[in-house]
C-alpha cells in the first residue's frame, strides 16, 4: 500500500493531470483503495489541478479532502483545506463564509501540536517551518476578504502581516503578498507603492503567479500613460501564460491588451482582443470570477464598438454589462450585507472574549495575590523564626566570647604575673648583694660602738678616735649600699611599672642591659643550679627612640628568659641531647650531640644602628627550633613547654608590640642543634611622624 501512495504521488507530480479523462480515471482507481491518507491527498491534489479550470470542481474534491483530514484529526490538513474552501468562497463573493473558514483555520495552524498532524508535509520537509507556511497562507487569503469588501488598508495588512511566516517557511514556499500588496495600492490609485510592491514581487522569481504580476505591471503604466511599457508587460504575460497553459492568465492579458489598443483608440485591435478575452473566460467552466469578468468584457465590447461607431452593438453590449453587473452588485450587496453582520457579531464575540480575558486576568491577579501574601507570610514566619534562633545563638556567642574573653583577660593577666614574678626574682636578687654590705657594716658598727664606749670609759681618747674613724667610714659604705639599693627598687620599679601607653625617648642600651641582668638573677633566684653566661654587644652611638618603654622592657624579658631557658634545656640533657630553644620545645630529646662535646650555655644581647632603624638581637646557643613548628611560634596560646611553664602568649604578645604598636618587625633565624636567633627592628620615627 505504502508503495501505491508513492507511485500515485510520483503520478500526481509529474503527469500534473494534464488531462480530465485521466484525472477521471486516476480518481476511480483511488476510491477503491481503502487508505485515507491516499484518498485525502489525490482529492486535495485534485482540487488543486481545478483551480484554474473548473473552481467548482475544486470546492467539491476539496470538501472530500476536508471531511477525510477531519475524521483523522489532522489539524495543519484541516487549516489548509480550509484555506482553499475560504478562497473558492470568497470568489463566489460569499464573504461571510470564507472569513468562518479562514478563523477556523488560523486556529489550526496556530496550536503547534498540528506539526505531528498532517500528511501534506513534505518528507524530508521541518514540521515547523510548513505549519508556518500554512499560517502564511492563511493570513494572505484573509487578506483578500478584506480586498473584496472594499477594507484595502485592513487587505494590505493582512498581506504584510503574513510576509515574517513566509521567511520562516519552507524554501519551496511561495506567496502572492506583494502581488496583491501592489494590486490593492493600484485599486487606490497610488502607482509609486503599486509599482515598488510588483517589482519587488517579480524579483522572487515566484512564476506560480508571474503572469499576474506582469498584466499588474502593464495596469500601472498605461495609468502612469507610458502605453509602450503597459504593451510590453501585457505581452510578456500572455506568453508566461501560454507557457503554463494557465487559461485565467491568459484572459486577463488580453484584457490588458483590449485596454491598451483602447487607449490608443485603436478600434480594429481593441474589438479583436476584447472578443478573445471573452472567449478566454467563456472557455471556464464553473470559474466564480467568470460573472465578473463577464461584465468587465461586456463593458470592453461596448466601448470598442463605440470606438467603431456602430450603435447597434454598442447599445447590445452596453445592456448586456449593465444585466451583468446589475446581477453581481445584487449579489455582492448580500454578501456584503451577510460580511458585515458577521464582522459585527464576530467583533461583539472578540469584545465578550476580551471582558471573559479581562475577568480571567483579575482572577489570577488575586489568585497570584493571595498565593504571594501567602508565601510572604510564609517567609515572614521562617525569617521570624531564623532571627529567634539568631537572638538565641547570639546568646550563647555572646556568653561564650565574654567567657574567652574573661579567660583571655586571665591568660594575659597569668602571664604578666609570671614576667612580674620573674622580673621580681631579678630584683631582689640584685639588691640582695647591696643589703647585705649594709647588713654586714651595721653589724660590724655595732660592735664598734661597744668597744668606743669602753674606750671612752677607760679614757683612751686616741684609740676613740680611731674607732670613730671606722665608723664614719662605715656609715659611708652603709649609706652608699642603702643608695645602691634604693636606686635598684627606683629603677626597677620604674620600669615594671604599668605606665600610661604613651611613647616616650628611651635609652634601649640601657633597658636592655637592665632586663638582661633581671632575667640572669630571677633565673638564678628560680633554679640554683642555673648556670649560663651572657654577653653584650651594645653600639655606643645607639640614638634615643620614642617607644613604650614597660612594652619594649616585656618584649626583652620574655626573649632573654626564652634563650636562657633553651641553653639551661640543653644543657640539662646529658651528653648534650637537645632540647628546643626559645620558649618552643617540643621535646627534649629531639636530637643528641656526642657525649664528648663539651657546651658551655651562651646568650648574646646585641644592638645595633641601621639606616633609620635599630635592631636589637637575642641570641642562643640551645637546641634551635623545628621546621615543622616554626611558622607557629607567633600563634596564640601555642607553647611546647611542659603544663604550668608556659602559657603560650608570650611570644604573641610580643609580636603584636612590636609590630602593631610600634610599627616594626619582630623576625626568627633558628637552626636545629645549633641555636635561635631573634631579631628585633624598630624604627627611629614613629610611624605617625613620616608623613
Amino acid at each position: 500500500m505504502r508503495n501505491l501512495i508513492i507511485i500515485l504521488i510520483f503520478v500526481i507530480s509529474q503527469q500534473g493531470f494534464s488531462q480530465s479523462p485521466y484525472a477521471d480515471s486516476l480518481l476511480q482507481a483511488v476510491e477503491r483503495s481503502t487508505n485515507d491518507s491516499v484518498r485525502f491527498r489525490i482529492n486535495f491534489n485534485l482540487a488543486n489541478y481545478y483551480f484554474d479550470r473548473d473552481r467548482r470542481k475544486t470546492f467539491e474534491y476539496n470538501e472530500v479532502a476536508l471531511a477525510i483530514a477531519r475524521e483523522h484529526n489532522n489539524m495543519l490538513d484541516v487549516a489548509k483545506c480550509l484555506g482553499t474552501k475560504g478562497y473558492y468562497l470568497n470568489k463566489e463573493d460569499r464573504y461571510g463564509e470564507a472569513l468562518k473558514c479562514y478563523l477556523e483555520g488560523l486556529k489550526y495552524a496556530e496550536n503547534p501540536r498540528g506539526e505531528k498532524q498532517t500528511w501534506l508535509k513534505p518528507p524530508d520537509a521541518n514540521p515547523f517551518r510548513f505549519r508556518m507556511e500554512v499560517l502564511a497562507g492563511l493570513i494572505h487569503d484573509l487578506g483578500h476578504v478584506f480586498w473584496s469588501t472594499g477594507n484595502y488598508m485592513e487587505a494590505i495588512h493582512q498581506f504584510r502581516l503574513c510576509l515574517p511566516y513566509l521567511d520562516k517557511a519552507l524554501p519551496t514556499s511561495h506567496n502572492s503578498a506583494l502581488m496583491n500588496i501592489g494590486a490593492v495600492y493600484l485599486n487606490l490609485n497610488q502607482l509609486d507603492s503599486a509599482l515598488y510592491y510588483e517589482r519587488k514581487a517579480i524579483a522572487k522569481n515566484h512564476l506560480t503567479y508571474r503572469s499576474t504580476m506582469l498584466k499588474y505591471m502593464g495596469d500601472i503604466y498605461l495609468r502612469q500613460g507610458e502605453n509602450d511599457s503597459a504593451r510590453f508587460y501585457y505581452q510578456k504575460g500572455i506568453k508566461v501564460a501560454r507557457q503554463q497553459n494557465k487559461t485565467s492568465g491568459l484572459a486577463i492579458g488580453y484584457m490588458g491588451l483590449t485596454q491598451y489598443y483602447l487607449a490608443q483608440e485603436n478600434p480594429d485591435s481593441s474589438l479583436l482582443y476584447a472578443n478573445v478575452f471573452l472567449k478566454s473566460f467563456t472557455a471556464l467552466q464553473g470559474n466564480p470570477i467568470k460573472d465578473i469578468n463577464l461584465s468587465i468584457a461586456y463593458e470592453l465590447l461596448f466601448r470598442a464598438w463605440q470606438l467603431r461607431g456602430q450603435t447597434d452593438s454598442t447599445s447590445k453590449y452596453l445592456q448586456l454589462a449593465y444585466y451583468a453587473r446589475d446581477s453581481i452588485s445584487r449579489k455582492k450587496i448580500r454578501s456584503l450585507t451577510e460580511f458585515q453582520n458577521l464582522t459585527f457579531d464576530e467583533q461583539r464575540r472578540l469584545q465578550e472574549l476580551e471582558q471573559e480575558k479581562t475577568q480571567t486576568q483579575n482572577r489570577i491577579r488575586i489568585y497570584a495575590l493571595i498565593i504571594g501574601l501567602g508565601v510572604f507570610l510564609l517567609i515572614a514566619i521562617i525569617l521570624y523564626r531564623n532571627s529567634r534562633q539568631k537572638q538565641k545563638a547570639n546568646s550563647i556567642l555572646q556568653s561564650t566570647l565574654s567567657n574567652l574573653k574573661s579567660t583571655q583577660t586571665q591568660l594575659i593577666h597569668a602571664e604578666k604575673m609570671a614576667s612580674l614574678g620573674e622580673l621580681t626574682a631579678g630584683i631582689a636578687h640584685e639588691i640582695q648583694n647591696p643589703l647585705n654590705f649594709v647588713n654586714n657594716f651595721a653589724d660590724v658598727s655595732v660592735d664598734l660602738v661597744e668597744e668606743m664606749n669602753e674606750e671612752i670609759e677607760t679614757g683612751n681618747t686616741e684609740e676613740v678616735t680611731s674607732i670613730a674613724g671606722i665608723l664614719k667610714q662605715n656609715l659611708e659604705k652603709i649609706n652608699h649600699h642603702g643608695k645602691r639599693a634604693s636606686g635598684i627598687v627606683k629603677g626597677m620599679l620604674e620600669h615594671s611599672r604599668a605606665g600610661d601607653g604613651k611613647k616616650e625617648p628611651t635609652n634601649i642600651n640601657a633597658i636592655v642591659d637592665e632586663y638582661i641582668r633581671l632575667a640572669y638573677h630571677g633565673i638564678r633566684a628560680k633554679d640554683k643550679t642555673f648556670n649560663a653566661d651572657f654577653k653584650t654587644d651594645f653600639d655606643e652611638h645607639l640614638p634615643k627612640i620614642n617607644v613604650i618603654p614597660q612594652d619594649i622592657g616585656r618584649v626583652l624579658l620574655n626573649l632573654i628568659n626564652n634563650a636562657f631557658y633553651a641553653v639551661a634545656e640543653k644543657n640539662r640533657v646529658d651528653g648534650g641531647n637537645n632540647g628546643l630553644g626559645v620558649g618552643v620545645a617540643e621535646t627534649r630529646h629531639a636530637l643528641s650531640l656526642p657525649a664528648t662535646a663539651k657546651y658551655k650555655p651562651t646568650v648574646t644581647i646585641s644592638t645595633k644602628n641601621l639606616d633609620g632603624k635599630i635592631e636589637i638581637r637575642v641570641k642562643d646557643n640551645g637546641s634551635g627550633i623545628p621546621d615543622k613548628i616554626k611558622e607557629k611560634i607567633f600563634q596564640p596560646f601555642f607553647t611546647t613547654k611542659p603544663t604550668g611553664e608556659g602559657t603560650g602568649l608570650g611570644l604573641s604578645m610580643s609580636y603584636d608590640i612590636v609590630t602593631k604598636g610600634h610599627g616594626g618587625e619582630l623576625k626568627v633565624e633558628t637552626k636545629e642543634g645549633e641555636g635561635t636567633e631573634f631579631k628585633i627592628i624598630l624604627p627611629l620615627l614613629d610611624q605617625k611622624q613620616k608623613i
